[in-house]
């Protein structure tokens, strides 16, 4: 079984590159034409600068940016509409910020996605490295830029926030909703960030419309998150090193010191109880998923240990004890097939540990001042099936972590753990 884990772990990047996830959709031309097909659907953190499509599942794939077609649609999830104009330039998002008032613009193509449509005003987004942009676009009317710069007064001094897209949206408000104050004090509080001008785009617009048309194009807005539970079995293996004997060698160089180690072994199946939440980058797509994970379970170590008593003997004592752990592990999931039926992931994180203890001889491990860690970590990686996008199968390992603090011996667990998680 490791091995497998190991292999899928070097097989890894060229999964990631060859699998598409090609949705039904169309492409309008320039010239007006529709052709209906499917669209590769990426996890597109930052707008795309170009699309792969195919007008059927064995076609070849053509690719399209912005300046070669006016929109496409994946049905039933999103819509992107070419825009060709002057767009600015400057760096708004925290802390890559600009430390002067940057207005500068250039004249540039890009796909836009809309986020709000109604029968006064469309709202847009687009989005890239250190900068983001919002659209407004009238009816009938080509979309304009919502203006933001946020920007440094000097360096290590504070943030200036210049909100003019507040005037503009004050301007629509005077137009559509007759200075609506209401409207107008929601405005002079809006941040520029999606759920503020969501909501300002839809209350410029009848909110009680409903037209065919409107309502074909409106994105689905899935759940960003949702939480888990589950159950499953730790295989545990616990292991005791120590320093078995010191080796002297002296020379005309000097002492050199050399040290034989010896271990026991000993081993838990133990079950294991998890709760968490997954935090999606993109809800339509679920491929990189940000998972925080709280799990309790518990181990029984082994080990004899042999210390000096004062008048010069050795006594070797017999250690028993029964760890409790309470773990919280933050983790980046990758689902590297990728379907609504069946997905396969691959995650990596940390697991932060808070663990006590209980012993079958508590006067000695007192009397030796025996310490075992109540906080220590270890990095597990895990690989899982999720059927249905409801029922999940998870295999995890790890590496040996130590939860002591000794120099001549050390104390470690090792885990794999085979499970099932329901995700709500």
């Amino acid at each position: 079984m490791r091995t497998l884990f190991i292999a899928l772990l070097i097989a890894l990047p060229a999964i990631i590159f060859a699998q598409p996830n090609f949705h039904e959709g169309y492409v309008i031309k320039n010239n007006g034409d529709t052709l209906k097909g499917f669209i590769n659907y990426r996890e597109w953190v930052y707008s795309p600068t170009e699309i792969e499509f195919k007008p059927g599942n064995g076609a070849d794939v053509a690719k399209f940016g912005p300046g070669a077609i006016k929109s496409f649609q994946i049905k039933g999830l999103e819509n992107y509409f070419s825009y060709s104009g002057r767009v600015s330039t400057n760096e708004n998002i925290f802390p890559a910020l600009p430390y002067r008032l940057d207005t500068a613009t250039q004249q540039k193509a890009v796909f836009l996605k809309r986020l709000v449509a109604g029968n006064n005003v469309t709202l847009y987004y687009n989005n890239e490295q250190n900068k983001k942009r919002f659209f407004i676009a009238e009816t009938n009317q080509p979309p304009v830029e919502l203006k933001y710069y946020e920007y440094y007064v000097a360096i290590g001094g504070n943030e200036i926030f210049d909100n003019v897209f507040r005037g503009q949206l004050i301007l629509l408000n005077n137009k559509f909703k007759n200075g609506s104050q209401k409207l107008l004090n929601a405005i002079a509080e809006a941040r520029y960030v999606q759920s503020d001008l969501e909501q300002i785009t839809t209350r410029l617009n009848d909110e009680n419309i409903s037209s065919p048309a409107a309502s074909e194009n409106t994105n689905s807005h899935p759940k960003s998150a949702r939480f888990f539970a589950g159950l499953g079995a730790n295989d545990i293996t616990t292991t005791y090193k120590y320093i078995q004997s010191v080796n002297s060698v002296s020379n005309s160089s000097g002492t050199t010191t050399s040290y034989d180690y010896a271990s026991y072994h000993s081993n838990t199946i133990a079950p294991k109880i998890n709760l968490g939440l997954d935090i999606f980058i993109n809800p339509n797509v679920q491929q990189f998923i940000f998972r925080s994970e709280l799990s309790f379970s518990y181990s029984n170590g082994l080990f004899d240990r042999t210390v000096e008593a004062v008048d010069g003997d050795f006594l070797t004592y017999n250690y028993q004890f029964t760890q409790y752990t309470t773990s919280l592990t933050p983790q980046l999931l990758f689902n590297v097939y990728n379907t609504d039926k069946l997905k396969f992931y691959i995650d990596g994180g940390v697991t932060l540990n808070l663990s006590s203890y209980t012993y079958n001889n508590a006067a000695e491990v007192a009397q030796n001042s025996l310490q075992l860690n109540s906080f220590w970590a270890y990095f597990p990686f895990q690989a899982g099936v999720v059927f249905n996008k409801k029922a999940e199968v998870y295999f995890t390992y790890s590496t040996g972590a130590s939860f002591s603090n000794y120099t001549d011996f050390s104390v470690s667990n090792q885990y794999m753990s085979l499970g099932f998680k329901y995700l709500f």
